[in-house]
């Protein structure tokens, strides 16, 4: 009566931890694209990464795609992607960046999602205004 389980690797085993520093020219984010957010229902991601104009002092070199999951470790996953760029730029560098790579069957890569829309429109009730919004995906 007892099958053997196939134990599958939890991807907190795959986190990454490396620190970068881009030669102070100019901000991380002109070096090391943000992509995704809270705002379309996506964790924060890596976009273009221009490895020529990063160094990796310690770590794996970050790739177009990674999850970003903390900053000097300040947990962004949930953030929107301005609140995400707010706190890259808060620190001067070298940084510290937590990444995972996406998984490929928990569901679509961040990088293949189709684009988000969000259509908002102010509703009076009884003497109040309430925002609805819709989300529409595709």
């Amino acid at each position: 009566m007892s099958k053997t389980l196939k134990k599958k690797k939890h991807w907190s085993g795959k986190v990454q931890e490396c620190t970068v520093s881009w030669g102070g020219s100019g901000e991380l984010v002109a070096v090391l694209e943000v992509r995704g957010g809270a705002e379309l229902g996506e964790f924060p991601h890596l976009g273009h990464v221009v490895a020529e104009a990063l160094v990796c002092h310690a770590g794996r070199f970050p790739c177009s795609g990674d999850v970003l999951l903390e900053v000097n470790g300040t947990p962004v996953s949930g953030l929107t992607n301005r609140d995400t760029l707010a706190v890259v730029r808060h620190f001067r560098e070298p940084i510290r960046l937590k990444t995972v790579k996406p998984g490929e069957s928990g569901g679509e890569r961040p990088s293949t999602r189709p684009p988000v829309t969000a259509a908002c429109v102010g509703v009076y009730n009884e003497r109040n205004w309430e925002m609805k919004c819709y989300w529409f995906h595709g």
